[in-house]
């Protein structure tokens, strides 16, 4: 079964006005989302606080710091990709986050195609 592209939206101002407005309450929604997950997972990670004993040093502040924002990057990335994922698989039983072949396209999910760049949006 092949899967045609959707049918261009007229040039009616009113639908791209509409369409706009839900697209940027999904990205809203969907980043709030992604924050409250990040939040939750770096709660549930986090080591306990480090005893400074003695002098602090700036450099292995910095190599921690550095290292934190590569973790929560890091976090952010499995987050956004396994909400994404549950969002698109709602209605697929058969979906299983580790194997990516379980997975429906991105294009059969009205969400992914809502949160999908319009054609004068590409770069």
């Amino acid at each position: 079964m092949t899967t045609s592209a959707p049918p261009a939206m007229p040039d009616d101002p009113v639908h791209a006005y509409q369409l706009d407005g839900a697209r940027q309450h999904a990205y809203s929604t969907l980043a709030a989302l992604v924050d409250d997950a990040c939040i939750l997972l770096a709660q549930r990670l986090a080591p306990p606080p480090a005893q400074a004993a003695g002098q602090i040093d700036v450099n292995a502040l910095r190599a921690m710091s550095r290292q934190r924002q590569s973790a929560a990057a890091q976090r952010r990335e499995l987050v956004e990709a396994f909400v994404l994922g549950a969002l698109i698989n709602h209605d697929n039983p058969a979906w299983n986050p580790l194997d990516p072949a379980t997975s429906r396209a991105a294009r059969d999910s009205a969400l992914a195609t809502l949160l999908a760049p319009g054609p004068d949006e590409t770069q």
